[in-house]
């Protein structure tokens, strides 16, 4: 056999990609190309060997997870220092890529495969990863029996060989309510960052650092359709579950009054789970906006 080009094959069987909806059914189709529709986890080797895909090379690539380095004999760089499923998904999320590496080029300003933004692109090839290796339908069924709920994500987490993150993010956007995930780390605002004064201005008026005290702050936000606006940085009160999480290193759940866009205050259910990340305390928490 000789590489067959799951991209392509896609597009001559698919005719065109115009949607979302066309390019997220690009990872059923790789499941059932190789024989996978029911099995889990998904194995990404059999799907490799079925469209003759070299095995990716696994070396350090600082700043990245992945890259692919030759969409046209199949050739993938996954970063070796990430851990295993972390690589798994960057792997799934190349796969993906080799669709968008087929696609017309329309070009303007800047590139745009398919018609579709870099960003777009970017976002449409995590959530290919997502739903090839962690199937809808079956994560439908799971919060049929379960709910939307870290102990569901750590099944998921499990069953499909994911990090629990990618689990938790999978559970909200497949959830019929509006559920969210929210990663939160103690930082400065980038506004307090940039008024700071320099080392110059801070000698001048002997003052040991011109940044005010960092507050637990949204560092990224990911959710279903019709979820709140999360601002970026936006921090959240120190009698919150969030808070007490990191605060008693411990996990935290409950319903509770917040304001997310600073405007409308809601009530959310929360569950939160304090982690380390490299040198600091981090909060991962699953959110139900309730109204």
């Amino acid at each position: 056999m000789t590489f067959i080009h799951p991209g392509r094959l896609f597009l001559e069987k698919h005719k065109k990609i115009e949607t979302n909806d066309d390019v997220l059914s690009y990872a059923e189709f790789l499941r059932a190309e190789a024989g996978l529709e029911d099995i889990l986890p998904v194995n990404l080797e059999t799907i490799l060997n079925h469209f003759e895909i070299p095995k990716p090379q696994s070396v350090p690539l600082p700043h990245q997870q992945a890259l692919l380095l030759d969409s046209e004999c199949g050739a993938i760089l996954i970063n070796s220092e990430d851990p295993l499923r972390r690589q798994r998904f960057s792997l799934a999320h190349e796969l993906a890529e080799m669709l968008f590496s087929v696609l017309p080029q329309r070009n303007g300003l800047e590139s745009k495969p398919g018609g579709f933004r870099k960003q777009t692109k970017e976002r449409l090839c995590d959530r290919v990863a997502a739903n090839l290796l962690m199937p809808p339908s079956y994560v439908g069924q799971l919060i049929q029996k379960s709910g939307v709920n870290f102990e569901s994500a750590k099944t998921i987490s499990s069953q499909c060989e994911v990090s629990l993150t990618a689990a938790l993010v999978q559970l909200s956007r497949i959830s019929s309510k509006k559920h969210f995930v929210v990663l939160w780390r103690m930082k400065n605002k980038p506004s307090e960052i940039k008024n700071t004064p320099g080392p110059e201005q801070l000698a001048m008026f002997q003052t040991t650092s011109g940044l005010p005290p960092k507050k637990l702050r949204v560092e990224w936000s990911i959710g279903g359709p019709n979820v709140p606006f999360i601002p970026k940085d936006k921090s959240t009160e120190v009698t919150s579950n969030i808070y007490g999480a990191l605060e008693k290193g411990t996990f935290t759940l409950g319903k509770e009054k917040m304001t997310f866009d600073n405007k409308i205050a809601g009530w959310f259910y929360t569950e939160n789970m304090p982690f380390e990340n490299e040198t600091e305390k981090c909060v991962i928490s699953l959110i139900e906006f309730m109204g």
